[in-house]
């Protein structure tokens, strides 16, 4: 299914210049200085003939292109392509790209490596527009998703305004001035992007550009604006899919001086992530580099002819197809060594055809000398942990969108599963949202209500993210989670209590305000949430549930929240490293939190996970987690063990107290895609000056893991302090 839904949204349509609305600005007020005018002028001359003497070049290209899968308990890489390819392009012929090494893996599904040719797209004109590089055809073209910033009239779309100057020293040439032009949309749409562009003070070249969207593409939002009948398609998918949105932390193309005369590329880098509805998040980075550059040029002051690629390769990306099957076949006839594709590529009216020659020797391929020992190695990233911490800089100094008010966005439970739950405690809860897009920010208010207890929660809340935090503040009336990791009020546990009248959470109500920060990228790194709320208990209120029907099956009763006027902050820490899921990976979490008020106390955890391969392809992990506490601690405050998240086979929180202990150790197949699973678990909550090393709750079971632990059916039998088995079925499992 994830395949499935990742295949769909890269292949959704995407508006293009000719789609997107134009709106018309005078260009006087484009630009913030004189300065600014001048450049963009010499650019705009630069970019129509960059480079076009060069006539010959040859070089090395290496790329890594990952697409992860964020979950709650752990991240998982859901796809991940290297290649390092020697590009071979003459003008006016097709391009020779010969595979040096190539290999692409989809760890959910299976534990091979496949050979892989060119993952990012090597082969680049030099006469065509630099920014264009490498990112498919991101900027500039036919199929163009964004609006260039220096295409003509597009200060329509963008205001500019000159920056920094920098002189960069290079042995054997004069200094070189480099100019900054600051990019600014003038709306907030997605198919416009902020940044700089930097400019060869004498030349006018780009050589470095680094953007970010203005904001995130909303899948549902943007095709209705740009192709009414493509909105069409897009409501026949399924209300748990949405929203779709897609954004870019930053997009750079950076340039650098050959033999003391070419500006060619340097490097090629992109991060961002894409969001599913409520249920994964999908980080994305493609990084490109270039190197050992031989360049051919027609003497200074010959102008190059006119391309000849319209009559030679033009024709054959034009031909039938059985012109294009003659040609490749007798390519390969004449390299059987090789295996041999073909392929064109047209934009602005311009073909060009790209030859690649792969070794039929898959082993050669797979471990190129050019490439890392491991492809789930993270430490042979191409973009180096000081060059991306410069990149966000920068991205972050980014000018951003206006602020503005566009028409609310509104959902309810019947389109967005978020907004439909179910417990013991409100029953049916069934809620709607409005979200406004303001530019720099998003709006939203929430309104639901429990057909059983009849209570109205309310969330009012703003949200801005940048390249490396997001921001959300918010006021709220709202039923809680005690342990809210444990995701009571997710999907899961609803339609556990449903239709198994097991409700393995523990609830009470808030009244209050927060403001909370998180990583925008990346899930590892630091979070935190200052808060100041109301705490009261919340009664179950039902007893109804499928089992019920046809037998006297009640919920457990929830935990009595003690009445308490709160004030206090949490922090925590998360680390993780390996990605593969068949071999060693592991990651730690800290945290804190502190509050003051009715009850002044302080609870600090933290918890580790480990996974290595064990002899006779199976893999075995194991979590520890503990935490205690400080003060007077209200009972809605203390740790709760049992259920799925933490020691299978019982009831969620059988146990509770103010300091805790549990691990969980499983031992599997090492296939990812389904692997049969026996695990055991142990766990003890309780007063802290009472702390225990032996655990009142103890289970063990077996279960399948699918997709890598993302979906899980565990049967776990109790043998402590209980009787009997229990079956569930949850998401992201340890394994």
């Amino acid at each position: 299914m994830l395949l499935l839904l990742a295949a769909s949204l890269l292949s959704a349509p995407l508006p293009t210049p000719d789609t997107l609305p134009s709106r018309a600005a005078p260009s006087a007020s484009a630009y913030l200085d004189e300065g600014a005018r001048e450049t963009v002028r010499r650019a705009r001359e630069r970019r129509d003939g960059v480079e076009n003497t060069i006539v010959r070049y040859r070089t090395v290209s290496r790329s890594r292109v990952s697409l992860g899968l964020r979950a709650l308990r752990r991240d998982r890489l859901f796809f991940r392509c290297e290649s390092a390819v020697r590009v071979d392009w003459r003008r006016g012929e097709p391009a020779r790209v010969e595979v040096l090494g190539g290999r692409q893996v989809i760890p959910l599904v299976a534990r091979g490596v496949e050979p892989s040719s060119d993952c990012a797209g090597a082969v680049f004109d030099p006469a065509e527009d630099r920014l264009n590089l490498g990112l498919g055809g991101f900027l500039g073209g036919d199929n163009a998703f964004v609006r260039h910033p220096l295409a003509s009239g597009s200060e329509a779309d963008y205001r500019f305004r000159s920056g920094d100057t920098v002189t960069v020293r290079i042995p054997g040439t004069e200094p070189l001035r480099l100019v900054e032009l600051q990019v600014i949309p003038r709306r907030s749409e997605s198919w416009l992007v902020s940044g700089s562009l930097w400019l060869e003070s004498g030349s006018h070249a780009v050589v470095r550009a680094v953007l970010r969207l203005a904001r995130p593409f909303d899948l549902e939002a943007d095709i209705a604006v740009a192709d009414p009948d493509e909105a069409d398609e897009v409501n026949e998918i399924p209300g748990l899919f949405k929203p779709i949105r897609a954004d870019i932390r930053y997009m750079t193309v950076e340039y650098g001086l050959w033999n003391q005369r070419w500006w060619l590329p340097r490097l090629v880098a992109l991060e961002g992530d894409a969001q599913v509805g409520n249920l994964a998040r999908f980080p994305l980075k493609l990084e490109q580099t270039y190197s050992d550059f031989e360049v051919e040029a027609l003497p200074p002051g010959v102008l190059p002819a006119v391309a000849a690629e319209e009559t030679t390769v033009g024709s054959v990306c034009r031909g039938t197809t059985e012109r294009r099957k003659e040609v490749r076949d007798s390519l390969r006839a004449a390299h059987p060594e090789f295996k041999v594709d073909a392929s064109c590529r047209c934009t602005n009216n311009r073909c060009h055809q790209t030859v690649t020659f792969m070794p039929r020797d898959t082993q050669r391929v797979i471990a190129g000398e050019y490439l890392p020992a491991s492809i789930f190695d993270e430490g042979e990233t191409l973009v180096s942990r000081t060059e991306m911490d410069e990149l966000l800089v920068l991205a972050r100094g980014a000018s951003p969108a206006p602020w503005q008010l566009a028409r609310p966005r509104l959902s309810w439970g019947g389109r967005s599963p978020d907004l439909l739950r179910y417990n013991r405690v409100e029953g049916l809860s069934v809620g709607a949202r409005a979200e406004w897009d303001l530019g720099r920010a998003r709006t939203d208010a929430t309104l639901r209500l429990g057909t059983a207890d009849l209570e109205p929660d309310v969330v009012l809340g703003a949200t801005r993210e940048g390249p490396v935090s997001r921001f959300r503040v918010a006021a709220y009336r709202r039923l809680d989670a005690v342990d809210f990791p444990s995701g009571a009020l997710g999907l899961g546990n609803s339609l556990s209590a449903l239709l198994f009248g097991r409700d393995d959470g523990h609830y009470y109500r808030s009244l209050g305000a927060e403001l909370t920060r998180a990583p925008a990228g990346d899930a590892a790194g630091v979070s935190w949430r200052v808060f100041a709320e109301r705490q009261s208990a919340a009664e179950k209120s039902t007893d109804w549930s499928l089992p019920s029907l046809w037998s006297d099956r009640r919920f457990g009763g929830n935990v009595m929240a003690l009445d308490a006027d709160q004030a206090g902050a949490a922090v925590s820490w998360r680390g993780v490293r390996g990605s593969d899921p068949a071999g060693w990976r592991g990651g730690a979490t800290l945290s804190a939190e502190g509050a003051a008020g009715t009850f002044a106390f302080a609870r600090p955890s933290a918890s580790a996970f480990g996974a290595a391969p064990l002899p006779g392809g199976m893999v075995g992990s194991v979590e520890v987690a503990a935490g205690t506490s400080f003060g007077e601690v209200p009972v809605q405050s203390y740790w709760f063990i049992g259920g799925p998240g933490t020691v299978r086979g019982y009831a969620g929180g059988t146990v509770a107290g103010e300091a805790f202990w549990r691990a969980r150790g499983e031992v599997g197949r090492a296939s990812p895609g389904a692997r049969l699973v026996v695990f055991s678990d142990a766990g003890w909550a309780g007063p802290r000056d009472a702390f225990s090393f032996d655990p009142p709750l103890l289970s063990a079971g077996v279960g399948g893991s699918f997709l890598d632990g993302l979906v899980r059916l565990d049967l776990g039998c109790a043998l402590r302090n209980a009787n009997g088995c229990r079956l569930d079925l949850y998401l992201d499992g340890l394994m």
